[in-house]
């Protein structure tokens, strides 16, 4: 019966642990939504900046403006590239914490499952304890 009783009382520890990495790896998963975000923001303002330099204004530019335009550009495409590995990266960590919370899930799933066989084992137990009593109390 004790044996019973500490299996249960770990089994629901183990619950509470799941429950506790569900909540982490969820709370990852907003945050790396929250930076995914902003990383698309980023990209796009990237992006309207190399279009607002690439524009032609006037046929005579003069020397120095086609060089500011230029090393704009050319910083601009390096910053580009930097947010889109970002983006990558940051995608393939949301799909590695979207897959450990599925697995989270399944375990904490099958953990419940054992400490309800648990429970009604526990209580088989009691109902057969309290059957032989009443049997013996009925003998004498």
């Amino acid at each position: 019966m004790n044996k019973i009783k500490k299996e249960i009382r770990l089994y629901k520890l183990l619950e509470k642990l799941k429950k506790r990495d569900l909540y982490n790896q969820i709370n990852n998963v907003n945050l790396i939504n929250e930076e995914l975000k902003k990383t698309d923001i980023l990209l796009s303002k990237i992006n309207n900046i190399i279009q607002e330099n690439n524009k032609k204004t006037n046929k005579n530019l003069i020397g120095a403006i086609y060089k500011n335009k230029s090393k704009v550009i050319n910083i601009m495409s390096k910053q580009k590239q930097i947010a889109e590995n970002k983006k990558e990266f940051l995608l393939e960590q949301k799909n590695k914490t979207d897959l450990a919370i599925a697995k989270t899930f399944i375990q904490k799933d099958k953990v419940e499952k054992k400490i309800h066989k648990k429970k009604m084992e526990f209580s088989e137990f009691q109902d057969l304890k309290l059957e032989i009593t009443n049997r013996n109390l009925t003998k004498n």
